[in-house]
């Protein structure tokens, strides 16, 4: 805008209150199973709109961005990340320990999904795993799960900018 007398001078706020909306909270989800993937990934469209899901297909590609993101503003850092725990060579349990000898990543809330036997209780053994479920067999079950953690992700703090 200009004034009267000549000058350049910045615009007039509207009478009406704007507010630039937050960033969205991130949350990292590792899972290889593509049909649980796209269950998770609609359950946090449904429940979660302030939560943008990031997806990896493997732990190692996982492991891959959160060293990306370990540099990044904190502002881009994941709030949480979601494994999918699958036996494996380079699985969640990998994850979980790679996580664990990283300082930048050891209080990083993690929540697995156990596949095999056993392998909930044994991310249970990891201080920055929040919760560790077995996946249910019957369908409905896990999606009624997984609609459970997708709102529950709306009220995560937002550890990465504190």
């Amino acid at each position: 805008m200009v004034n009267r007398n000549g000058k350049r001078t910045a615009p007039l706020a509207s009478s009406r209150s704007e507010q630039v909306p937050p960033l969205m909270k991130r949350v990292l989800l590792i899972e290889d199973e593509a049909a649980d993937a796209v269950w998770i990934e609609q359950a946090f469209k449904r429940f979660s709109l302030d939560v943008q899901l990031e997806q990896a297909s493997s732990a190692e590609f996982g492991w891959e961005l959160m060293k990306c993101w370990a540099d990044a503003p904190a502002a881009r850092r994941p709030v949480c990340v979601l494994i999918g725990l699958t036996p494996g060579a380079r699985d969640g349990i990998w994850l979980l320990e790679q996580m664990q000898a990283d300082r930048r990543f050891r209080n990083l809330p993690v929540i697995t999904f156990g596949r095999g036997a056993g392998m909930s209780d044994r991310a249970r053994l990891y201080s920055n795993v929040v919760g560790a479920l077995e996946r249910p067999v019957d369908d409905v079950v896990w999606r009624q799960t997984i609609g459970a953690i997708a709102r529950l992700s709306h009220a995560l703090p937002d550890l990465a900018r504190g």
